[in-house]
C-alpha cells in the first residue's frame, strides 16, 4: 500500500493573498461610490429612456407582432418627461418660486407656470415690465434645453377695458401672450414652431371675480410645457439663425 499523502490543515496559502486583494477592491469601489453624486433629473431621464426602449415596468396589450426598436433614435432623441422638466425648471427659478413671483402646477402630460400679474404687466397694458424680463430670460434657457411644445396663454379678469388701446379683454390677453412669445423668440434660440400664443380673456378664471384679490389672481400669463403632437416636436434645435426674429404666431397646439 502506498504512503498516504498528508495535506496541511487549513486553507491554502494563496487564499491569504486572494483575500487581501478582494478586500482592497471592495474598499476601492466603496470609496468611489462615496465620492460620487447622483443627479435625480438625469437618473429619471435615463430610466425613462430604458423604460421606453425595453418596456421596463410597463404592461401593454399587444395584438400584433412586436417590431424592432430604433435604438439610435431612442438614445439620442430627447424624451418629454414631466418629472425631468419640472426638476430643471425648479432649479432655474428657485428664487422666484420662493418670492411667489411664479407658481408651478405639474400634471400627467404638462407643466403649467403661472406668472404673477403684478410682475409682468401694468393694468390695461401689454408691454412687459422690466422686472419680468430676467424671469423670462431664465425660462428661455429652460425651453432651449427641454423638448415639447410651449403654449403661452393670456388671461384677464372680468373688468371691462377702459382705454382705447384694446377693444376687449380678449384682445388684451392675446396681446400679452404675444408679447411674451416675442420676447422668448427674440434671441433666435427657440424654434418658432415649438411655441404659440393664445388669449382667453376672462373666460377661464381660476376663482370667482368677486374680490380685488380674486381678480388679481385671475389676471395672469401662463407658460404651458406640453407633450408634442408628433415625434418631430421633440426636437429642441432652433431652425432660425441666432438673432433672427420670427414674428409669426402659429395656431395653438391641441389643448
Amino acid at each position: 500500500m502506498g504512503k498516504k499523502c498528508e495535506c496541511p490543515a487549513g486553507a491554502p496559502k494563496w487564499m491569504v493573498t486572494f483575500g487581501d486583494l478582494m478586500s482592497l477592491l471592495l474598499c476601492f469601489f466603496v470609496l468611489l461610490l462615496s465620492f460620487s453624486s447622483m443627479d435625480p433629473a438625469m437618473f429619471k431621464e435615463v430610466s425613462g429612456s430604458l423604460k421606453q426602449a425595453f418596456g421596463v415596468q410597463r404592461e401593454d396589450i399587444v395584438y400584433d407582432m412586436p417590431m424592432g426598436v430604433d435604438i439610435v433614435s431612442r438614445d439620442f432623441n430627447p424624451i418629454f418627461d414631466v418629472d425631468v422638466i419640472l426638476e430643471k425648471i425648479k432649479s432655474t427659478i428657485k428664487l422666484e418660486l420662493i418670492k411667489g413671483d411664479i407658481e408651478i402646477e405639474a400634471l400627467s402630460d404638462r407643466i403649467i407656470l403661472r406668472m404673477n400679474d403684478e410682475l409682468t404687466f401694468d393694468p390695461g397694458s401689454a408691454r412687459l415690465k422690466p422686472e419680468a424680463k430676467p424671469l423670462l430670460a431664465k425660462l428661455r434657457t429652460v425651453i432651449e434645453k427641454v423638448p415639447g411644445e410651449i403654449l403661452v396663454a393670456g388671461h384677464t379678469d372680468n373688468t371691462p377695458i377702459k382705454n382705447g388701446l384694446y377693444s376687449s379683454n380678449w384682445s388684451l390677453s392675446a396681446a400679452r401672450a404675444a408679447a411674451v412669445v416675442e420676447f422668448l423668440l427674440k434671441q433666435g434660440t427657440i424654434a418658432p414652431s415649438r411655441i404659440a400664443a393664445v388669449g382667453y380673456g376672462s373666460s377661464r378664471p381660476r376663482v370667482p371675480n368677486d374680490t380685488p384679490e380674486h381678480r388679481r389672481e385671475n389676471r395672469r400669463v401662463e407658460l404651458i410645457f406640453m407633450q408634442p403632437r408628433n415625434q418631430d416636436g421633440l426636437e429642441v434645435t432652433p431652425i432660425t439663425p441666432k438673432g433672427q426674429r420670427d414674428q409669426e404666431i402659429l395656431p395653438p397646439p391641441t389643448f
